[in-house]
């Protein structure tokens, strides 16, 4: 079984990231898709700050949203 507590990153899992999503994760920010596009934008990701050691480098609060049902891999919690 694989360890759900594992912290994923672009260096350990990097099929599970867009460029834009590592490019934001390397820049330290919240690669979050927050859902909310507008007319010529190319992403929507959060960019808030990264809680150092999150899962994924989310921010604080999507880090707690996702663990409110995933584990830290992104499994989900059944």
């Amino acid at each position: 079984m694989a360890d759900r507590n594992r912290i994923v990153t672009p260096s350990t899992d990097p099929d599970r990231f867009t460029r834009e999503e590592k490019a934001a994760f390397n820049a330290n920010q919240c690669c979050w898709d927050i859902g909310d596009s507008h007319w010529g934008q190319r992403d929507t990701m959060c960019h808030k700050p990264s809680k150092r050691g999150a899962p994924f480098g989310y921010c604080a609060d999507h880090e707690r949203a996702l663990l409110e049902s995933h584990w830290p891999d992104g499994s989900p919690r059944r």
